[in-house]
């Protein structure tokens, strides 16, 4: 039976490794960053101002409602509450993303620092692999955002491979595969409870506008 765990690679082969990652990080590292995230922040920024909006209108509106009823008022603190925190939570973590983008120059150069740590190790190996399997993707006519998208996935990779420091590598903490799982969750969540505070916002209004009868 076959030994299905990356080899660890040559000192000549490691050193190909980090040329093929340092290479693309390089060529698209900071530019790609830079039109991912201006994109998604911009997006997200608008679409989590609505979400709180809705949730505050939602958590105002049913309170007023169903405040003589401790189940409507529980409905309405939760769900219009829960979608005002979940949205302030994404707002914040995308700009810690939006903020990094600002210092290109130090996220390449950290991000570098990683991958010359990371060096020599299987994982790194695998990494480079990937990349240069991507190449004829890339050479076959990708579009810009989905190579800055791709670029964006490589740099948190490499985050993967060594844990920044938090004071040295202190614009890549935003860029943890932890934290972008986590941020993309909270996306996920805040997308239904922003539906479920609309719908208890409108419930809310027509209570009130039945009462006011």
């Amino acid at each position: 039976m076959s030994d299905a765990r990356s080899p660890i690679p040559s000192e000549a082969g490691s050193d190909a490794d980090a040329s093929v990652v340092l290479g693309v990080l390089t060529r698209n590292g900071a530019k790609g960053l830079s039109i991912t995230i201006s994109v998604v922040h911009r997006t997200i920024e608008l679409v989590c101002a609505a979400a709180a909006a809705t949730g505050l209108v939602a958590l105002l509106l049913g309170f007023w409602a169903w405040h003589r009823s401790l189940p409507g008022a529980v409905i309405a603190v939760v769900g219009g509450g829960g979608t005002l925190a979940v949205a302030i939570y994404v707002l914040t973590r995308v700009r810690a993303l939006a903020t990094a983008v600002k210092h290109p120059a130090e996220v390449l150069s950290q991000t570098q620092d990683l991958v010359l740590r990371a060096k020599g190790s299987p994982e790194l190996h695998k990494l480079a692999g990937t990349i240069r399997s991507r190449k004829g993707a890339k050479a076959a006519g990708l579009g810009r955002m989905r190579r800055a998208v791709g670029t964006g996935k490589l740099i948190s990779s490499v985050i993967g491979l060594a844990s920044p420091d938090p004071e040295r590598h202190r614009y890549l903490v935003p860029f943890t595969p932890d934290r972008l799982r986590n941020l993309w969750l909270a996306i996920l969540f805040g997308l239904w409870a922003w539906l479920v505070s609309a719908v208890i916002a409108s419930l809310a209004f027509l209570s009130l506008a039945i009462q006011a009868l």
